[in-house]
């Protein structure tokens, strides 16, 4: 019965896409930052404004006092002797009949002078403002605006106490439109007040000009951001485009197609990624193609035994009870073919979890002791051989952070194959030798020696130099990768020296364990 794919668990909230939010984000900055910056320069803009305009009113105020300082005094010397003569001049009259404050009842004077009048009206005319002249008494002399009375207290002049220059924007009383107003005091040879003069012009032409600037400013604001969207959208494309091929590869990949290569591009960041990705792939492809050509070799290394104890079981059922012989030779060459059948699925065991990386982690190790009970347990074997095995080793020897059982297992490898391919009457030497970086161990033999060809594949997985003698002898190409994995996961090397027909010479260099 078929059962169907699991399909992958679909999120119950969409987290949105990379294309979209990439652009929204950096969009979001953008109107962040350029709003800010809209307003902090608009603000600042129309501070500016504002204060130019007080400066540059304030500088005519001044021309047109210096200009009619001279006519008021003038004038205000006249009034004061027509003060003194009796020309008396009533209060204005509100329209409820009751008399303005601040005149008193009314008071003698003079009417303003045609030369300050002239004056007043060219300066308003040339400024298009309006100007408006008070004595010492803070009563209105003359204004170019005729809806302000004469001779009465002003409160839209606000007359400075201390003697100081005023600027003020407020709505004025009589059109009851906003004004900016500037007074200055004058003063009769630099000491004695002599009177005042306001100028004021109307706010709405200046608050025109700074509402046409935020109009500028927020234009060029949104000419920016459709300007950065446009370039974010580009880059979230530049950047996303190569995601996306590689994201299609790696689905293919999934898929079982590693023949699928991403082609770098975008950003330094995403090429160094597919670069990243390709080499992985690769290490797949590699890994995969290591992988079945292992089980391959193994698959074939365990069937010609299995066959061969197979045959020879066949052979014992049929004529086993008639040949006690062949029952005999059949039983000691189905033991043989069984401890190979053993070594080679330790051998299997111990690759298999070098490339799971799950050997026993290190201790400090003392390699005298194993050396000298790896020399007891193989004097048999090489006596039986009619070797000589002669060893070289200390007392006592720097430690070494390794596993006991897997340096045994690797050592043991390489005597064993020193033994099998040395003929008789040859010799093995163990030697072992403390150095102030490394422990080096060395294990020579006067055996058959290996051609220069195959020195650069002994170490490679079920390699043979002479297959058929290898295979006589049980080999199946194992040992040497063995003890390069193992050597190699505690941090050492294996090195090598052969010549063919004058021996080999394998050194095991581990780093030494430093003092604490």
């Amino acid at each position: 019965m078929a059962t169907a794919s699991p399909t992958p668990p679909r999120t119950s909230k969409s987290r949105g896409s990379l294309r979209l939010l990439l652009p929204a984000t950096y969009l979001a900055l953008m109107l962040l930052s350029i709003g800010s910056f809209i307003v902090w320069t608009g603000l600042r803009l129309q501070a500016a404004a504002l204060a130019q305009a007080g400066n540059d009113l304030e500088l005519q105020a001044r021309l047109i006092a210096n200009g009619l300082q001279e006519p008021l005094e003038h004038w205000v010397e006249a009034e004061a002797e027509a003060d003194e003569g009796g020309g008396y001049i009533p209060s204005i009259q509100s329209e409820g009949g009751e008399e303005d404050e601040g005149t008193e009842g009314g008071r003698w004077a003079l009417p303003p002078d045609p030369t300050l009048v002239r004056l007043v009206a060219a300066a308003a005319q040339n400024t298009g403002g309006r100007i408006t002249l008070a004595d010492a008494r803070q009563s209105v002399v003359y204004s170019s605006d005729p809806a302000i009375p004469l001779y009465r207290m002003d409160n839209t002049i606000e007359f400075p106490p201390d003697g100081q220059v005023r600027r003020a924007i407020r709505q004025d009383e009589w059109t009851q439109a906003e004004r900016l107003f500037v007074t200055l005091p004058l003063f009769k040879d630099g000491q004695t007040l002599s009177g005042y003069v306001q100028l004021s012009v109307p706010t709405a032409p200046l608050y025109a000009h700074i509402h046409q600037t935020w109009i500028n400013l927020l234009a060029a604001g949104l000419v920016v951001l459709l300007l950065t969207t446009l370039v974010s959208l580009g880059m979230a494309h530049f950047i996303l485009r190569p995601i996306q091929a590689l994201t299609r590869v790696a689905g293919a990949i999934a898929g079982g197609d590693l023949a699928q290569q991403v082609t770098p591009a975008g950003p330094d960041e995403v090429r160094r990624l597919a670069l990243a990705f390709n080499q992985m792939v690769g290490q797949v492809r590699e890994t995969l193609a290591h992988q079945k050509a292992f089980v391959a070799h193994a698959a074939h290394e365990l069937r010609t035994p299995l066959t061969g104890l197979r045959l020879r079981l066949e052979m014992l059922q049929a004529h086993g009870q008639s040949d006690p012989a062949l029952t005999q030779r059949y039983l000691t060459q189905m033991e043989e073919e069984i401890a190979h059948l053993n070594r080679l699925a330790e051998h299997l065991l111990t690759l298999a979890a070098l490339d799971a990386r799950a050997l026993p982690p290190p201790v400090p190790l003392d390699l005298a002791p194993l050396l000298y009970a790896l020399a007891d347990e193989m004097g048999t074997q090489a006596r039986q051989a009619r070797l000589a095995l002669q060893v070289d080793v200390p007392v006592h020897l720097p430690p070494v952070a390794v596993n006991a059982d897997s340096m045994r297992a690797a050592l043991r490898n390489l005597l064993d194959n020193a033994i099998q391919y040395t003929p008789a009457g040859g010799q093995v030497t163990l030697r072992a030798v403390g150095e102030a970086h490394e422990v080096r161990i060395t294990i020579a033999d006067t055996g058959i020696g290996i051609p220069p060809e195959a020195i650069g594949h002994v170490f490679e997985r079920f390699y043979r130099v002479d297959k058929a003698r290898s295979r006589k002898l049980g080999g199946a190409g194992l040992g040497l990768p063995l003890v390069q994995g193992i050597v190699e996961t505690y941090g050492g090397r294996v090195e090598m020296q052969s010549t063919v027909g004058r021996g080999s010479v394998f050194t095991v260099h581990l780093p030494r364990m430093r003092d604490p």
